[in-house]
């Protein structure tokens, strides 16, 4: 049997870790791939996300490659994938904080160390290593609401007061590394909830309706290598579905309505708590003017409650439909910032317009002046050569005259 590297004494560095279901999420992918492929080495995922002091935040992960049990640095392929996902998510910016794997409840192994290490002198200084327990998930009650995971933090092993023993395992590689548990939270919004709740239902519906094709598929094809018919009773109890088979498409319908309708009761719930609240509540002085302040006449406990109730009302005005008059003022007034807001299109496209088409008269006037010039100084030369010509026939007429004088 391995021996753990779980340090003796407990975490005092004041590390809180918190955990976003999108981990979560993609590591029970990466597990549940893993066996129904039967694929053999070691499941190992990288964890990104910040790290502000001591707290650290856990918010996406993906598959880690590995090469003999270690990280695989061939084509630097994990500082590809690194960066791929630095460039998705810019804000805030992620960095890798860790890492997840399979590991017993009793805590990490000396392999586990060594691969800790090789990450931590790669990308992660102060990684943490997410702790998959799976022999859990056989024995677990779903109804505790208790993760199976466990989140542990890194130490020189003279930190950690190990036993003598413990340094020999595994060789050198895996020695001065120890781990000791940090507390950790799962952290989520009522976005990231919906989004979860979404991914699940259609995640169990594809599995039913994959396991119910697949029974079927195999039953014909053991009926058709038999070469015998189906018995009576079998075909009794061929016909076990109560209802139509749902689609897909439909069964994620389905979970979407029921969402809408928990939430909707969820809402019903918490207005009649505060129902029940304030009709608890003693009369209040804003009512009724007779009622004196005391210390405890408006309870303490109950003001912080009554303010946010006060706020929520203030804020349903907005919400809920207006009467008949209020509505005509309200549908007058957006006609009036609609017509300001037509009337300042149009203006602006006028504008544009009658920029256009001064650019166009200067065009056409330089057009104009260009072909004017030139015609002036085509009919400047044309004056000049009929003068030269007419001088010159008169000349020669000349020439005529006085050589028939003189013959």
């Amino acid at each position: 049997m391995a021996t753990s590297v779980v340090a003796a004494q407990a975490s005092d560095s004041g590390q809180r870790v918190l955990l976003h279901p999108l981990v979560l999420l993609t590591a029970s992918d990466l597990i549940v791939r893993h066996q129904l492929r039967q694929l053999g080495g070691p499941i190992v995922g990288i964890l990104l996300g910040q790290q502000q002091g001591t707290q650290i935040t856990a918010e996406h992960a993906f598959p880690a490659k590995l090469d003999n049990g270690l990280l695989d640095q061939t084509d630097d392929w994990t500082n590809k994938r690194i960066a791929q996902y630095k460039e998705v998510h810019q804000n805030p910016v992620l960095e890798v904080v860790g890492w997840f794997t399979l590991c017993p409840e009793s805590g990490p192994l000396p392999e586990h160390a060594a691969l800790h290490k090789q990450l931590v002198s790669l990308h992660a200084e102060n990684g943490i290593m997410l702790a998959i327990h799976a022999a859990e998930f056989k024995t677990m009650d779903g109804t505790k609401g208790k993760v199976p995971v466990s989140v542990y933090e890194s130490i020189p092993e003279a930190e950690g007061s190990a036993p003598e023993n413990a340094m020999q395992v595994d060789g050198k590689e895996a020695a001065g590394l120890q781990f000791r548990p940090v507390p950790f939270v799962v952290e989520t919004d009522e976005t990231e909830m919906i989004a979860i709740n979404y991914v699940a239902k259609g995640a169990g519906s594809a599995a039913a309706v994959s396991q119910t094709s697949q029974s079927t598929s195999t039953k014909a094809q053991e009926a058709s290598q038999s070469g015998t018919k189906t018995r009576p009773a079998d075909q009794k109890e061929a016909p076990a579905q109560t209802g139509p088979s749902l689609t897909l498409e439909e069964e994620d319908q389905i979970a979407g309505m029921t969402t809408r309708l928990n939430s909707v009761k969820m809402l019903q719930e918490r207005l009649q708590l505060m129902s029940k609240l304030v009709g608890s509540s003693p009369p209040s002085y804003l009512s009724d003017q007779s009622i004196t302040l005391s210390p405890t006449a408006p309870s303490p406990d109950h003001l912080a409650q009554l303010r946010n109730i006060q706020a929520l009302l203030s804020r349903l005005s907005l919400l809920t439909p207006a009467g008949h008059g209020e509505s005509e003022a309200l549908r007058q007034a957006g006609q009036a910032q609609s017509n300001d807001v037509s009337i300042t299109s149009i203006l602006s496209m006028l504008g544009q317009d009658i920029q256009e088409l001064s650019e166009l008269g200067r065009k056409f006037a330089t057009v104009e002046q260009a072909k004017s010039s030139r015609n002036k100084n085509k009919g400047g030369f044309n004056q000049g050569g009929f003068g030269a010509m007419d001088d010159f026939n008169s000349r020669s007429s000349r020439l005529d005259i006085d050589s028939e004088l003189m013959m």
